[in-house]
């Protein structure tokens, strides 16, 4: 449509359809518009692709966690800036503050959590260097990461040589969100 409104101007001036301008000038806005949004997300959603991916060829899928506590209750619509959460087992075991990132990006109507995470989430990874989420009632993947990635580093530094070696094959030694 973009590159068919301006031929079309010609053929319009000499036809009695002039009304033809107005209706094909609105739809090659929106679609600029659109495009140039959907150009902005790509980069975000390769990044977390890419970083599951590398993470799941390392880590399988071995705990779950039934439980989790939204901390951040600003990540209702739209896209939030910080979807922080905490994971808790079912003998009250809790892990550190987590931040995530959905793959693929929520869009910007709807809820960014993942439906269902309320009732648990599988895990993949190491906690302290990050870890993949699934959340089983809705097919949804995402990484997380420590929230506070420096509180953490004393947790990583302690972790055994081959924690560490397995961490970097997945690329979660430095902060990917």
């Amino acid at each position: 449509m973009a590159f068919g409104s301006p031929a079309l101007t010609g053929v319009v001036r000499d036809s009695s359809l002039p009304w033809l301008v107005y209706i094909v000038a609105p739809f090659t806005g929106v679609g600029i518009l659109g495009l140039i949004a959907t150009l902005k997300s790509i980069p975000v959603a390769v990044i977390v692709t890419r970083s599951c991916r590398k993470t799941l060829a390392q880590y399988s899928f071995d705990a779950f966690w039934p439980q989790i506590t939204k901390v951040d209750a600003q990540a209702t619509k739209g896209r939030s800036k910080k979807m922080t959460f905490t994971l808790h087992t079912a003998e009250g075991q809790s892990s550190p503050l987590m931040r995530m990132d959905p793959a693929p990006p929520p869009v910007a109507w709807r809820t960014p959590w993942p439906d269902g995470i309320e009732n648990g989430v599988y895990v993949a990874g190491d906690l302290p260097f990050g870890a993949v989420g699934y959340v089983p009632s809705s097919g949804r993947f995402f990484i997380m990461q420590p929230e506070d990635w420096d509180a953490a580093a004393q947790d990583r530094k302690l972790a055994a040589p081959d924690r560490i070696a397995r961490a970097e094959e997945a690329g979660l030694t430095r902060r990917v969100i």
